[in-house]
């Protein structure tokens, strides 16, 4: 036999064989058969996770909680200081969510309450010193040898007198935003519970 007839009969040979076995015949090397195979599944044993991040000063609960797979969560770019904790249940990340908010919410108001006696002290400090610039003018008048001393110290007071208005000032209007803050809160909650009242009684 030819060596060409025996090349053309063992190639039919082959590619009966592959029929067969319903494996495709490849064009060039093994490519066809390799684009064909099945691919593997990754196992996963993990699946999806709920992650919650510390709260910030306007965060709500829903904020906090998110859920992803490993694959997910390295592409969301959080850090260790941003997240709180991770866990495999949503209620659970939701509990710790809300608890994280209370605290928060706990903090703040206190913060705010330091707040408003820190006004109140500077509001007396601001009425001590108007008081000292005005018993320096008095004065400077009555001894008009003491005149230009009294009127440099009347000076510096005036100096640390508006420097303490300013301040004054800046926390004054951060405490109306934080205290319309808190009104605007304590208003969702009462809308809440107002809704919560009528559907229990809807049920009756």
């Amino acid at each position: 036999m030819k060596k060409h007839e025996l090349r053309k009969l063992i190639k039919e040979n082959i590619t009966d064989w592959l029929s067969e076995r319903n494996i495709p015949e490849a064009d060039s090397g093994d490519m066809a058969y390799t684009e064909k195979a099945p691919k593997i599944k990754m196992e996963d044993q993990i699946g999806e996770m709920y992650y919650v991040t510390k709260p910030s000063k306007n965060s709500t609960m829903e904020e906090l909680v998110g859920k992803g797979d490993v694959f997910e969560f390295a592409t969301l770019g959080l850090t260790k200081e941003e997240v709180h904790g991770i866990y495999k249940s949503e209620g659970k990340a939701k509990t710790v969510a809300n608890k994280l908010i209370k605290e928060r919410d706990i903090q703040l108001k206190e913060t705010y309450k330091k707040g408003q006696d820190k006004l109140k002290q500077m509001e007396a400090s601001i009425d001590e010193i108007k008081g000292q610039i005005e018993g320096k003018m008095s004065e400077a008048t009555q001894n008009p040898d003491m005149r230009e001393a009294l009127t440099s110290e009347s000076n510096s007071l005036m100096e640390k007198l508006s420097m303490l208005e300013m301040q004054m000032e800046k926390l004054r209007m951060a405490l109306e935003a934080e205290g319309m803050r808190f009104e605007k809160k304590s208003s969702k909650k009462d809308k809440k519970e107002d809704e919560k009242e009528e559907k229990e009684d809807d049920k009756k």
